[in-house]
C-alpha cells in the first residue's frame, strides 16, 4: 500500500539554479516516510524510545524533471518485499500527475545502543507492500578500478549537517557529494547512487575524492581513521 502526502514546494528549497536540488527532493521523500510512520506506527520517535532506528545503507535516485518553488506535488512511499537484514522502500514524486522523481532504497534496522542489526523476520511492521520500481537495484556502489580518484578537499561535519542521532543526516549527502563532483551553477543531478558505508558524526573531518569516467562522476568520502564514509556515482545534465 502506498502512503501519499501533498506538499507545496517551499521557496527556500530552490537552489542557485532556481530548482530543487537532489537533497531537497530527498527531504520531501523522507518526510513522507515520517508521516507514514506516525500514521501507521511505530513513529520514528517511538522506535528511538525502544532503542531502535532505521539507517539507510543504499540509495538509487532518478530526477526526471526539475521541481521549482511553489510547485504542488504528491509524494508517495511504500515498502517492497524484503528479506534478511535489508528493508526495501521506494518513493515517487508527481506534479500534475507526471512523475518527477523516483527512488529505491535499502535500510537496516539497528539497535541504537548495542548496534545489533535486526532481520526482517524479527519485527512486524504494519506497512503494506507494493511493487518495486523499475529502477536499477540500489546495489552497493563499486567505483571502477580504472577511475582515477584525486583528493578534492576536506569538510568537517557541522551542526547544520546532523540530526538527532548525532551524525550527518542521509538527506544531506546528495548535495554534499554533488558539490564536490562538479560546479553546480547551470547543472543538476539527474541520476545518483549512494552507498552509505559508515556514519559521519558531528565534528568528523572527511576527505573527499573525485574522479570521472565516460560522463559519470564518482565521489568517495573518507574519515580520518581511513574508514570510508560514503561512495557515490552521479550523472549531471545542463540546466
Amino acid at each position: 500500500m502506498k502512503w501519499v502526502e501533498k506538499y507545496k514546494i517551499n521557496a527556500n528549497d530552490a537552489d542557485l539554479n532556481d530548482t530543487v536540488s537532489a537533497s531537497g527532493v530527498l527531504r520531501y521523500m523522507q518526510d513522507t516516510v515520517n508521516c507514514q510512520m506516525e500514521g501507521e506506527g511505530p513513529s520514528y520517535r517511538e522506535l528511538l524510545d525502544r532503542g531502535l532506528a532505521f539507517v539507510v545503507s543504499r540509495l538509487r535516485l532518478s530526477l526526471y524533471d526539475p521541481l521549482r518553488a511553489h510547485d504542488e506535488i504528491e509524494s508517495e512511499t511504500w515498502t517492497t518485499p524484503s528479506k534478511g537484514a535489508i528493508f526495501n522502500r521506494c518513493f515517487r514524486i508527481k506534479r500534475d500527475g507526471m512523475i518527477m522523481a523516483e527512488a529505491a532504497t535499502c535500510w537496516a534496522l539497528i539497535g541504537v545502543g548495542d548496534r545489533r542489526i535486526y532481520r526482517v523476520s524479527e519485527v512486524d511492521f504494519s506497512y503494506g507492500e507494493d511493487e518495486p520500481l523499475e529502477l536499477d537495484a540500489p546495489a552497493r556502489i563499486r567505483i571502477p578500478d580504472d577511475v582515477s580518484l584525486r583528493l578534492a578537499g576536506e569538510r568537517t561535519v557541522e551542526y547544520a549537517d546532523v540530526d538527532v542521532n548525532g551524525h550527518m543526516n542521509n538527506t544531506k549527502y546528495p548535495d554534499f557529494l554533488c558539490g564536490w563532483a562538479a560546479p553546480m551553477k547551470g547543472r543538476r543531478a539527474v541520476s545518483m547512487g549512494i552507498s552509505f558505508r559508515s556514519e559521519a558524526p558531528l565534528g568528523c573531518t572527511l576527505k573527499i575524492y573525485h574522479g570521472e569516467l565516460d560522463g559519470v562522476h564518482y565521489v568517495r568520502s573518507v574519515k580520518g581513521s581511513g574508514e570510508v564514509n560514503a561512495e557515490a556515482e552521479i550523472v549531471f545534465e545542463e540546466v
